[in-house]
């Protein structure tokens, strides 16, 4: 585990899946999309084999999607913390002044009460 972050490749596999499915695309269209075997796309599919970032994207490419897109349920991190992914939830309506504003105060609440240096 590098940086706090994990794989969850069983939830990628499941992202893979579902946005395939919503095209209506078989995992032999996929596969030839991605110049892949069909058992190996089965596999990501499955949780049974992890593919490659290079493989991600061609994926990803050949569904329409973004990586982001299907790696958003797939790390695993900081975002399990509930008061995290409450405060994630929030700002994801704010204004961006509303935002530049609440990091500036997180910036100097920690300069002044835990010593850090400001970034």
């Amino acid at each position: 585990m590098v940086g706090g972050m994990d794989m969850d490749y069983e939830s990628l596999g499941k992202r893979i899946r579902d946005e395939r499915l919503l095209l209506r695309l078989t995992i032999e269209q996929l596969a030839e999309r991605v110049n892949k075997s069909t058992n190996y796309i089965g596999q990501i599919e499955r949780n049974d084999g992890k593919p490659s970032l290079e493989t991600v994207v061609d994926i990803a490419n050949a569904l329409g999607t973004s990586v982001d897109s299907l790696l958003r349920d797939s790390l695993k991190s900081e975002q399990e913390d509930p008061v995290i992914r409450e405060i994630c939830t929030l700002l994801t309506s704010a204004e961006e002044y509303e935002k530049l504003f609440l990091l500036d105060v997180i910036k100097r609440y920690r300069y002044h009460h835990r010593g850090n240096t400001p970034q």
